[in-house]
Parts: C-alpha cells; structure tokens; sequence
C-alpha cells in the first residue's frame, strides 16, 4: 500500500528534523518511494504573524494500518522535538508536522484520524509539491485529480 504523508515545520531545525523523519519512517514503516522538493509558504491557520513554514510530501510503500501509522507518526514528530498537540484546532510553531493525506484510496473517520485529510483540497502548501510527484492521484472523496483540485485553488 502507498501513503502520502506531508512534513511541515518553522522552527529552526526544521530541515534537519525532515532529513531524520525520513530516516526514522523508512526503518520503522517502509520504503520512501517519492518525496516532492521542500517548499516554503506562509503559515496558514495561526491567529499571530508567524515564521513562514518548509513544506514537502513524501509517498511511502507499507503494510501499516492507518491508526498504527498514526501512533509511529506522532511518536516520530515527539523525537524529533515536536510539543504534543494540546488542543485540536489550535496552531502552533512547530520544528515537524507529520500529517496522513492519503492511504491508498481508503476513506477513514474517526474521532483520532481522517483519511484523506480534511484539509489537502484546501492547502495549497499540500497541492503544490504533491502535484510534482503525483500530479495524477486521485482523490477519493472529490474524484478530482491533485492538478484539478490545485488549479480550483487559483
């Protein structure tokens, strides 16, 4: 199975923090297969002016279900030097981000995780360097292509 995972961080040693995640995902969830360039954009979602954050997806070949990949994602980002996530909707800076956008085609809610994320249609950070790697991939709940659901954001 391919999931697409997006890195995003502002902190310094964010970079460095990206180089080791992928390190620690491919000795504990599978092989990378793809990784966009890291981009730089503005940071969405925070109430104050804050430093702008790198940006990259990566696809990776596992056998993971999603709530496990879950449980070695969040444990990855606390490694690495990430505070917990103290309140669902809050944003705050951080050294890594590590989100699940995709696990195959799977459509997944529950209180803990939601595959594809909520938000991939409306981040242009996530469309950009994913539509460099899989410009083709569909989306399973809009049945739109990573390059039609950038270009809407136009």
């Amino acid at each position: 199975m391919q999931v697409v995972l997006s890195f995003g961080g502002n902190k310094n040693g964010t970079l460095d923090s990206f180089k080791k995640a992928l390190v620690f995902l491919h000795e504990r969830v599978g092989e990378v297969v793809l990784k966009s360039s890291v981009i730089t954009t503005p940071a969405w979602g925070f109430e104050e002016k804050t430093n702008d954050f790198l940006n990259q997806i990566i696809v990776i070949e596992t056998t993971i279900a999603p709530k496990e990949l879950l449980k070695v994602t969040q444990k990855i980002e606390i490694e690495l030097g990430r505070n917990p996530k103290l309140f669902e909707n809050k944003y705050e800076d951080r050294v890594i981000d590590i989100d699940i956008l995709f696990h195959e085609n799977l459509i997944l809610k529950t209180t803990k995780l939601t595959v594809p994320h909520k938000f991939v249609k409306e981040r242009r950070f996530i469309l950009e360097p994913m539509s460099e790697i899989l410009p083709n991939f569909i989306h399973p709940v809009f049945n739109k292509t990573i390059q039609e659901l950038l270009a809407e954001l136009a």
